[in-house]
């Protein structure tokens, strides 16, 4: 799992956190950053690049409250290049359907890594 999680962390975090929200929190647009650390550490088991779970499941106001290093724009771009082939204007529907379709099918989207072995996993940083 750490080796998996390392190789491609944007593309792991997609695939894992989706449905461990929904099951932990009921489906939700945006979900608070207490949430988000609880399921990413109790998925993911580290807070390696928790950053980009912040700024994929979090709301812009509640990222920007965090103060962190990094910007919420910085970071949900980089999860658009890396999932979404570029496409910007992804929600939680967007990242709950990439897991869906990486997990059954090697990824639904242009440009992503993939999960289709049920670990995500592939193309790298």
């Amino acid at each position: 799992m750490f080796d998996m999680f390392k190789n491609n962390p944007i593309s792991s975090i997609a695939c894992v956190l989706p449905p461990a929200l929904v099951n932990a929190f009921a489906k939700q647009n945006f979900y608070s950053p207490e949430q988000v650390r609880h399921v990413f550490t109790n998925e993911l088991k580290t807070e390696h690049n928790i950053e980009y779970a912040l700024a994929m499941f979090c709301s812009q106001l509640d990222f920007d409250a965090l103060q962190l290093a990094v910007t919420y724009k910085e970071l949900r771009a980089n999860v658009a290049k890396e999932c979404f082939g570029g496409w910007p204007r992804f929600n939680f529907d967007s990242l709950l359907d990439y897991s869906r379709q990486s997990a059954g099918a090697g990824g639904g989207f242009a440009g992503d890594g993939g999960c289709g072995d049920g670990a995500c996993g592939g193309g790298g940083e």
